[in-house]
């Protein structure tokens, strides 16, 4: 079996995915890319699409513990990676069951935000309402819990999760 922590660890591009020739670099576009001689090949390195869903309930926002690295222990919105042909708002659905078991209602897409400092990912923050199901820590979530504002966990693991949590506290715009 492999473990869930196996595709972690970016492993840096040396040899094309197409011919297997030595990757170069060179500028296209205004910006230095890997690319193949040979083949014409190029890294592009875009940004891999994440969700992350708040979901208020009667007694706060729905935070998980993250089982994995990075951040193994702290708390965060339920969210991850978009899957091949999957819609935005799908995603965002799944994850939050699959992490905390609760069937989500989109309500409306908050924004979308790069962390930046060389993390390649885009993350659609989402608001939704809560559907159906029970709470259970699952995939990888270790716990699952609601947090009042004055409640919250002081090791929240991602910035940008503390900036949207404190907005959704403040209320956000209409």
């Amino acid at each position: 079996m492999i473990s869930p922590r196996a595709g972690n660890i970016p492993q840096p591009l040396t040899s094309c995915p197409v011919c297997t020739t030595v990757l170069i670099i060179a500028e296209l576009g205004g910006r230095e890319r890997l690319v193949c001689e040979v083949c014409e090949f190029v890294h592009w390195d875009n940004p891999k699409p994440v969700t992350a869903t708040l979901v208020p309930t009667d007694s706060g926002i729905v935070l998980v513990k993250r089982k994995f690295e990075p951040y193994v222990g702290d708390w965060c919105l339920p969210g991850g990676f978009m899957e091949a042909s999957e819609e935005p708002e799908e995603s965002a659905q799944r994850e939050v069951f699959e992490e905390t078991g609760l069937n989500v209602e989109i309500d409306r897409l908050l924004g979308a935000y790069s962390p930046g400092k060389g993390i390649n990912v885009i993350i659609l923050f989402y608001l939704a309402k809560m559907a159906s199901g029970s709470m259970v820590a699952g995939d990888d979530a270790s716990e699952v819990d609601t947090f009042q504002k004055e409640a919250l966990p002081v090791n929240v693991a991602f910035e940008l999760h503390r900036r949207m949590i404190g907005q959704f506290f403040e209320g956000f715009p209409s």
